[in-house]
């Protein structure tokens, strides 16, 4: 049987050796400890692109320049947290950017119902071309005057839903145009005959 004979100069090396290996194991296992919060990062990376989103929808370029000050800040925020992640402060930037995308949506979102009109529901419209005012009677006037003035807006407001360019948009248009001038008119020199034309352009069709 033949026996391995170390000199004492070779055990001080492998002693050595593995003295300096051992910690550089631990140091290697030590990576697998930090914990990669990739989900959390795609989640905020989610955010603030749909923020991004809004904040380019927006017409308001002196808004969009805040808003977009806010998004870098809260970019910022999302980065320092994923450097050193805490739940809490992840829960709270969750928070601050979906409020601000939530404010920027609502504003952004069209009308639920439309604007109130001047004439309240289930009123009667005033048939503008049966008021006969006398030019000398001034509370006559003002009251024959206003009921063309919601006549008007009434006929803005369905000329505005007509398609731009079409036949009928576009005699509308002209009609309104010429309404308009005479109400003009109107307003500085009230006169009978300046009232009948106007009355006449007010007039529904067949009536």
């Amino acid at each position: 049987m033949t026996l391995f004979h170390f000199s004492p100069r070779l055990v001080s090396a492998l002693l050595a050796s593995f003295a300096l290996h051992l910690p550089l194991a631990n140091a290697a296992e030590e990576p697998a400890a930090v914990v990669d919060h990739a989900e959390q990062r795609k989640v905020l990376e989610l955010d603030l692109a749909r923020f991004y989103t809004l904040i380019q929808q927006d017409r308001d370029p002196q808004t969009k320049a805040t808003l977009l000050g806010h998004q870098r800040e809260l970019a910022s925020r999302a980065n320092r947290l994923l450097e050193k992640f805490d739940a809490a402060k992840y829960d709270d930037l969750r928070y601050d950017i979906n409020i601000q995308c939530q404010r920027l949506a609502r504003k952004q979102a069209p009308l639920l119902a439309p604007p109130p009109s001047a004439r309240p529901e289930g009123t009667a419209e005033v048939a503008v071309y049966e008021f006969d005012p006398s030019p000398a009677d001034k509370a006559d006037v003002k009251a024959a005057l206003d009921a063309a003035d919601l006549a008007i807006k009434r006929l803005e407001n369905r000329v505005g839903k007509m398609v731009i360019g079409a036949p009928e948009y576009q005699k509308e248009q002209a009609r309104l145009q010429r309404i308009k001038d005479l109400r003009v008119t109107l307003g500085k020199n009230f006169t009978e005959t300046g009232w009948n034309s106007l009355a006449s352009e007010l007039r529904p069709p067949g009536r």
